[in-house]
C-alpha cells in the first residue's frame, strides 16, 4: 500500500529545483520510485498468453501522443486516448487494459496523462531499456483528439507526414518505431490479415528477444533474418519495412550497435513522453528524494495530547552497505514553535523497498507530544559521519490546528450507496468553521476513466465532548461506492489536512 504525507499546511510548497516537503508531486514521486507493479518479468501480462503489458504501456503512450500538432500546439500526451479506443486506428484491448490498471493510481494528484507517461518510463526501464526520466504536470484532455495514428496499410508518405505534424523527422520516425517495436508484436485477434490467425493467443513477435529492450529488432532487419510481421508480412501491411527503409537504411545502420540503439531510444522515447500541448509546462525531473517523511499522522486524544507518527524514507543505493547501519532521529518544535528540552524522537528500522532508480530504508517513529508540533528536522548517523536534513532551511512543516479525526468518521454501507461522515478537530484559537472538500470519481459513459469532480461542504459543529483545546465539526456526503471516493481534504483558512483516502475510514460509525 502506498501512503502519502498528511497533516500539512494548505499552501503546499511549489515545485522548485531543490525539493521541499510537502510537494504536490509527492504521490507521483512515491509511485514512480517505489515502482508500480505489472511489468515484471518483462514478458508478463495478467491477461495471460498472447499479451505483454510492457509493450502495451509503450503502445498506449505512442497512440496517445502521435496526433500532436506541433504548429498548433495541440494534442500530444494528454490521455485523449481514453475517448478514442473505439476507433479503427486503435484496435484491441491494450489501451483500456492499460488505462484500467492506471486507475489504481489515478486521483487529483496524478492525471491519467502523467500515468501513461509513467507507464512508458516503467516499461522501458523494467525491460532493461535506457534510463528514461519522468516529468509531470500533464493535463488530461476533456474529449477526443483528431484521428491520425499511423496504420499498417498507410503509405510511407502518409506516415511521414503524420510524424512531421507531430514534430518528428523521418529519422525520428524510424527510431521511434524501432524502439517501440523492440517489445511486443502483432496480435492475431487485432490483425488477422497480417498474422493469418485470429486466435486470441496468436502473438507474432517483432523480434527474437521480444521480452528484452535491445537492438535485436534492428539487426534482424538489417541481416535479413527478421520474422517481424510488419516487415515480412503481406505487402500492403508491411509498414515497418517501409518506415525502416525510408532513408535507405541510414538510421537503422546507425542504431546497429547496442549502445547506439539504447542512446537513440533514450532520446526519442524521452521526447515522445514529453510531447504535450503548448498550454502545459512540465515539471523538473521527478528524482528520488534523499530523505522524505511518509505517512505522517497526528492522532488526537481526548485530553488534547497528540501522537505524532509516520516513517522516514531514506535512499540507500549509494550508501556503504546499502544503509544497513543508520541511526535516524527527529528533532521537533512544539505548536508554538518552541524547542522542548527533550525534543528527540527516535526511530526503528521498519523495512526496505526498491525502485527502478533507487533503494530505500524506512524508519518508523511514534511519539506522544503534549504541546503539539509545528516542524521537525531529521538527522542520520552512520560510520560515514552525520547528516542533517532541514527541508531547505525551514524544517519539515506540520500543523496541528486542523485535523481529520478518524475515530469518529466512517464510511457506512447502505442498500444502494455509502454514507461518508467526516469529523474534523479545529483548535479553539482558530475560531473558523472548516470545509470538507471531496473529489469524486464520476463515471463517464463509454469511457473507462472517470472524471474527477470536486465538491465542497461547510462542516457543522458537533455537539458532545471534544478533545481538550479543540472543537469538533462534521459533514456527510452520499457516494455510490468507496472506489469512487478519490480523496478528501479538511480546510479552514490557511490550515488543512489534505489528501485523505477511503481506506482510512472505519466501516462502522462510532
Amino acid at each position: 500500500m502506498f501512503v502519502v504525507p498528511a497533516c500539512v499546511l494548505v499552501l503546499l510548497a511549489p515545485h522548485v529545483h531543490a525539493y521541499t516537503w510537502p510537494s504536490p508531486q509527492d504521490w507521483l514521486e512515491e509511485i514512480t520510485h517505489r515502482r508500480i507493479d505489472g511489468v515484471a518479468p518483462c514478458s508478463f501480462s495478467s491477461a495471460g498468453a498472447g499479451r505483454q503489458t510492457a509493450a502495451e504501456w509503450v503502445r498506449t503512450g505512442f497512440h496517445d501522443m502521435i496526433t500532436h500538432n506541433a504548429v498548433a500546439g495541440s494534442g500530444g500526451l494528454d490521455a485523449s486516448i481514453m475517448f478514442e479506443t473505439e476507433r479503427a486506428e486503435n484496435p484491441g484491448e491494450a489501451f483500456n487494459t492499460t488505462l484500467g490498471f492506471m486507475l489504481n493510481y489515478y486521483n487529483n494528484r496524478a492525471s491519467m496523462a502523467d500515468l501513461i507517461a509513467l507507464g512508458v518510463y516503467t516499461a522501458v526501464r523494467a525491460c532493461s531499456g535506457p534510463p528514461l526520466l519522468l516529468r509531470v504536470g500533464r493535463v488530461d484532455a476533456a474529449d477526443a483528439g483528431p484521428e491520425g495514428v499511423p496504420e499498417p496499410t498507410d503509405t510511407l508518405a502518409s506516415m511521414t507526414a503524420q510524424f512531421e505534424q507531430a514534430g518528428f523527422s523521418t529519422s525520428d520516425m524510424i527510431k521511434m518505431v524501432a524502439c517501440g517495436h523492440t517489445l511486443g508484436g502483432v496480435h492475431g485477434s487485432d490483425f488477422p490479415e497480417i498474422t493469418g490467425d485470429s486466435n486470441a493467443t496468436n502473438f507474432v513477435h517483432f523480434d527474437g528477444t521480444f521480452s528484452s529492450f535491445d537492438g535485436t529488432v534492428v539487426n534482424e532487419y538489417l541481416n535479413g533474418s527478421t520474422s517481424n510481421p510488419l516487415v515480412v508480412g503481406p505487402t500492403d501491411t508491411n509498414s515497418d519495412l517501409r518506415i525502416f527503409g525510408a532513408d535507405g537504411n541510414v538510421t537503422m545502420q546507425s542504431m546497429s550497435a547496442e549502445a547506439s540503439f539504447k542512446s537513440s531510444c533514450l532520446d526519442i522515447l524521452q521526447r515522445m513522453i514529453d510531447t504535450v500541448p503548448a498550454s502545459v509546462t512540465l515539471s523538473e525531473v521527478i528524482s528520488p528524494v534523499a530523505v522524505k517523511p511518509m505517512g505522517v499522522d497526528l492522532a488526537l486524544a481526548d485530553d488534547g495530547t497528540l501522537t505524532f507518527s509516520g516513517d522516514i524514507r531514506v535512499t540507500t543505493k549509494t550508501r556503504p552497505d546499502f544503509g544497513q547501519n543508520l541511526t535516524v532521529q527527529l528533532t521537533y518544535a512544539d505548536h508554538e514553535g518552541n524547542v522542548p528540552a527533550d525534543n528527540i524522537i527516535t526511530t526503528t528500522m521498519a523495512g526496505t523497498g526498491t525502485g527502478l532508480e533507487e533503494a530505500f530504508n524506512f524508519y518508523h517513529f511514534s511519539q506522544s507530544l503534549p504541546n503539539g508540533v509545528s516542524s521537525f528536522n531529521v538527522s542520520i548517523s552512520s560510520s560515514a559521519g552525520d547528516e542533517f536534513y532541514d527541508n531547505g532551511g525551514a524544517g519539515f512543516p506540520i500543523q496541528d490546528t486542523v485535523l481529520f479525526h478518524p475515530t469518529q468518521s466512517c464510511l457506512l454501507q447502505e442498500a444502494d450507496h455509502y454514507n461518508l461522515t467526516v469529523v474534523a478537530a479545529v483548535r479553539n484559537e482558530l475560531a473558523q468553521v472548516p470545509d470538507l472538500d471531496i473529489t469524486i470519481k464520476t463515471p463517464r459513459p463509454g469511457v473507462i476513466v472517470p472524471a474527477l469532480t470536486a465538491e465542497s461542504i461547510t462542516m457543522s459543529a458537533l455537539n458532545g465532548n471534544a478533545p481538550t483545546g479543540y472543537t469538533l465539526y462534521t459533514a456527510s456526503h452520499v457516494i455510490p461506492s468507496p472506489s469512487q471516493l478519490s480523496s478528501f481534504d479538511v480546510v479552514a483558512g490557511d490550515y488543512s489536512d489534505l489528501f485523505k483516502r477511503a481506506y482510512l475510514l472505519p466501516t462502522t460509525c462510532a
